[in-house]
């Protein structure tokens, strides 16, 4: 009898052959213990029996225990990005063209086996090659019983502000805030904890009669490569991994240019697998795992837990890609009384709806409800989601079937919770399929008022007309599973009083609802009346009070960065766009002052009120893009108020050319008096597009005050590549993170802030307090460092853009014998090769600040024209001559500006971020200002320590 022989499906690329089914079964348990036993191929066809394989539960039940105990990388190091992608297409095709549950069972544990964090022991070889040798093997080895996470985990203040640190360096700066302001903390693992998770997910009220399985010749959607690139860059730094492990990060990582042509390989089968999933072809055991997700338990600071679910990155790269399909018509069917999906601006329409209406029924007897669902994502019935789909979205009907006609496991610990009812978490098409399950109920509703932000809904009219609509909504929620909430619901009489048998039938609809008066009423978290509006700003001071104390312990760069993108004004922008804040001076004033006061603090400068109103302006704009209430109140509520109007008049059925959102007019009068002869923007929905008139006029007010340097100063650093130093993510791992010093000589010369006390430089001459000497001294200790920064990343980024390139080229000289800076060894342009040199000039020099006083840029632009003379007779001799001229101020001259975007145009071509040449011209602005704090410290003498500027 001829021996069967078979090639081992865990050993990639493998020509050897094992006999099966015995030798194929050895070569797995010794070599790659822990892999899912396969069923190869021979052994099916030659109908040999390899024993009874690994049950689906035991084998996929193991990603839970993975996820808590396997620690998978952060990022793929970039030598070994091609190998994991190649890995990992294989994976997925093997996957598309078997469904069998070994092969699934090797995709979702790929992170695990692959990707795992080394043991810190063996130091012998790179993290690349641990990595590559963990591809190679495929195996999970003792994993299980390594690396395992202990059950409570205390954490101290610091490594609070370490967390927080390292997810601003991974540009998660959301994620960064969450974990500085949370007011939750990790619940413990014990059986209190697992029951409330059940009680969050609870049985079916009803016996469920889901819709027939989708069959072959339905209708489903069909996405293309392109498609799948745009929904794996959308997903946000920091995203969590589910059950198996895969981060978006890494996602976006190994189908990058990095990974070279696997990286697009990878995509396309991605693509595939989007395609096969979107068909509902996946293998039924692997459905409870592959739509499951992994859970975490808060505690709330009432004592009540709040579950955190996370799904795999595949599921909801796939849901992301349904999203984009039917955005735009879905959007248009839920108009214009659901707005809580793909509608933009959605939630402010229905503030504004809100408010218009409440002004328009002052005095009236009519009244305003605000309708609370008890628990309404969890617990309507899957049955009516799906039927809806089916009826109305049926391309993403066999998707969406196998995501929820069958429970999905939830994994807590070691625990399995199984979700039944409701919208799973974080599916990013929950909103749509939420909203489709009660659309029918909405649209029946005849309150004037019926404005419904997903289970946030708002109706308003007659008592009469909305006690019918209540008792409408309860009988048609009750059929999806919903109920009201009535203790949580609450009640606003547009009169300001409720006749007694009004309420009386009121409190008989909705027992226990909640009367409101004008300075209460707030809608989604907006006030709707003026007389609200102080009480939510001095909340948002309070809160930004308290961040103080946090904020002092992080890095300057960091808790700068925090602070412009996530704490001041983005905090309050919701608020500030939905309800006429300009009303109240005294508390918006108060809140500027504790603004002032958090910024001088985290970069340890004192400001005037000139300078204070400088850093208030945008960073294009020469500020520190820390902006200010009075600054911004009017801008956005007037972009607002423009961008929803006309969905406002759909909402409440009124005639829009006698329409006025309520304070649009009072608004526009008062910006009008702000910016005198300005004409009303021609986009009259963006708010950049009021704010531009504000800031323009802010900084005439700034040039109209000042002379000489100060001019200067202020020219310079309104041009916008002047600031390009505070658009740089702060990550040391990315060499663009300044030390605390660092920061504050660099905000203080933007500024015109003091740096330092007056004293003698080292080269004798007196330095006063702006420290500016140090700029242009003969001894300047940072202009040598600084002139080898900018070459080096210059030489770096061409490099990188297949353009060898070679620093101080031998061979070339210009007359005096100096060389140029740079040389690329290929052509640049039409067959001609091109050198550079770099300069960076002080824009304070005395020999320069009488002409860059006047003519922002003079000195970069004069430094070039002596840089293309004195390099005369190389240009003469057939090469391109480029100088790249900088000021201190961060000006560039047109020549170097035109060279760096030229670059970023060829790294983008070569498959590059799209942002690369924004980074690379980011780069070179630190590079500036780490030159200019070294020089400004080394006027000092050698008693200073700047040898960590350039670290």
């Amino acid at each position: 009898m001829t021996e069967s022989r078979a090639v081992c499906p865990h050993c990639p690329g493998s020509s050897r052959q094992f006999v099966v089914p015995r030798g194929l079964n050895v070569h797995i348990s010794r070599v790659h213990r822990g892999a899912l036993p396969h069923r190869s191929q021979a052994t099916a066809q030659d109908g040999i029996d390899d024993g009874p394989p690994q049950s689906p539960q035991s084998a996929l039940g193991n990603l839970s225990q993975l996820r808590r105990n396997v620690r998978v990388l952060k990022h793929v190091p970039k030598g070994a990005r091609s190998l994991a992608a190649s890995k990992l297409s294989q994976l997925i095709e093997r996957c598309v063209q078997s469904n069998d549950t070994g092969d699934w069972y090797a995709l979702l544990s790929f992170s695990y086996t692959c990707l795992r964090v080394p043991c810190p022991g063996d130091k012998s070889r790179s993290l690349t090659s641990k990595v590559k040798a963990n591809i190679l093997a495929s195996d999970l080895g003792d994993s299980l019983s390594q690396n395992v996470a202990p059950s409570n985990v205390v954490v101290g203040r610091r490594a609070l502000y370490r967390a927080v640190e390292t997810k601003v360096h991974d540009g998660d700066l959301s994620g960064a805030v969450r974990i500085l302001l949370s007011d939750c903390s990790i619940a413990e693992n014990n059986e209190e904890t697992l029951e409330a998770l059940r009680l969050k997910h609870p049985a079916p009220g009803r016996p469920l009669n889901f819709p027939p399985e989708p069959a072959s010749s339905d209708e489903y959607l069909v996405v293309e490569m392109g498609d799948v690139a745009r929904a794996i860059g959308s997903f946000n730094n920091g995203s969590a991994a589910g059950l198996d492990g895969i981060r978006p990060e890494l996602l976006k990582e190994l189908t990058s240019s990095g990974a070279g042509d696997n990286g697009a390989t990878l995509l396309q089968s991605i693509c595939n697998l989007s395609n096969f999933l979107l068909r509902g072809l996946v293998n039924r055991e692997v459905c409870p795992f592959l739509y499951g997700a992994s859970l975490c338990a808060l505690k709330k600071k009432d004592g009540g837990i709040r579950p955190i679910a996370v799904g795999s990155v595949l599921r909801r790269l796939v849901a992301k890609l349904g999203c984009a399909a039917v955005r735009d018509v879905m959007s248009q069917r839920l108009q214009p009384h659901q707005l809580g999906f793909g509608v933009p601006l959605g939630c402010e329409a229905a503030i504004h709806a809100t408010r218009s209406f409440a002004f328009s029924r002052d005095g009236s007897d009519d009244v305003i409800i605000k309708v609370d669902l008890r628990n309404a994502f969890n617990t309507v019935e899957r049955d009516i989601i799906l039927a809806r789909v089916r009826d109305h979205t049926p391309a993403l009907y066999p998707f969406l079937h196998q995501c929820y006609s069958k429970p999905s496991n939830l994994f807590y610990g070691d625990s399995l919770v199984e979700s039944r009812v409701g919208v799973q978490q974080g599916d990013p098409l929950g909103p749509l399929i939420f909203s489709l399950a009660t659309q029918d109920v909405v649209a029946h509703l005849r309150s004037p008022l019926n404005v419904w932000y997903l289970d946030d809904g708002t109706l308003g009219g007659s008592p009469e007309v909305v006690l019918a609509d209540i008792e409408t909504l309860k009988q048609g929620l009750s059929n999806l599973g919903l109920c009201l909430n009535t203790q949580k619901c609450e009640l606003f009489p547009c009169s300001g009083q409720l006749p007694s048998d009004t309420r009386m039938r009121v409190e008989a609809a909705v027992p226990g609802v909640n009367l409101l008066v004008k300075s209460d009423f707030t809608l989604l978290g907006a006030p709707i009346f003026a007389e609200g509006v102080p009480e939510v700003i001095l909340s948002k001071l309070r809160n930004l009070t308290d961040t103080k104390p946090h904020l002092k312990q992080l890095s300057a760069h960091v808790a700068l960065t925090i602070l412009r993108s996530c704490l001041s004004i983005p905090r309050l922008t919701y608020t500030l766009r939905t309800a006429p804040v300009w009303l109240c001076g005294e508390e918006s004033l108060r809140y500027d002052n504790m603004l002032r006061e958090l910024l001088e603090s985290v970069l340890n400068v004192g400001m005037s009120d000139l300078q204070w109103s400088q850093a208030a302006l945008p960073i294009r704009h020469g500020g520190l893009g820390i902006r200010r209430l009075q600054d911004i109140e009017l801008p956005a509520f007037l972009a607002s108020a423009s961008g929803v109007l006309e969905l406002v008049t759909r909402i409440l059925q009124v005639n829009g050319d006698d329409f006025s959102i309520p304070f649009a007019e009072e608004a526009l009068s008062l910006w009008r008096a702000r910016c005198p002869g300005c004409d009303d923007p021609d986009f009259p929905e963006r708010q950049r597009a009021w704010d531009e008139e504000i800031c323009r006029v802010s900084l005439d007010g700034l040039l109209g005050h000042s002379s000489g340097a100060e001019r200067a100063r202020l020219l310079a650093v309104s041009r916008p590549e002047s600031g390009l130093w505070l658009h740089a993510l702060p990550s040391p791992h990315l060499g663009t993170l300044l030390d605390d010093n660092s920061l504050r000589v660099a905000v203080a010369l933007r500024l015109g802030c003091d740096v330092c006390q007056p004293h003698r430089c080292v080269c004798g001459a007196n330095v006063d307090v702006q420290g500016r000497h140090g700029l242009h001294c003969v001894r300047s200790a940072g202009r040598i460092s600084r002139h080898h920064a900018i070459n080096d990343i210059v030489r770096r980024a061409l490099i990188s853009a297949d353009i060898p390139a070679v620093l101080e080229p031998p061979g070339l000289s210009r007359s005096d014998g100096r060389r140029p800076d740079g040389l690329t060894l290929i052509p640049w342009e039409k067959g001609r090769c091109l050198l550079w040199d770099a300069t960076c000039v002080c824009t304070f020099a005395p020999s320069h600040v009488g002409h860059t006083a006047g003519t922002v840029g003079a000195a970069a632009e004069a430094a070039a024209r002596q840089k293309c003379v004195k390099y005369g007779q190389l240009i003469a001799g057939g090469y391109i001559f480029v100088p790249l001229a900088i000021e201190t101020t961060g000006v560039w001259g047109e020549q170097g500006r035109q060279f760096v975007r030229e670059i970023g145009r060829r790294l983008r071509s070569r498959g590059f971020d799209y942002r690369s040449g924004a980074y690379l011209a980011q780069r070179i602005s630190l590079a500036v200002q780490r030159g200019n704090a070294a020089s400004v410290m080394g006027t000092f003498g050698s008693g200073a320590s700047w040898g960590g500027l350039f670290s």
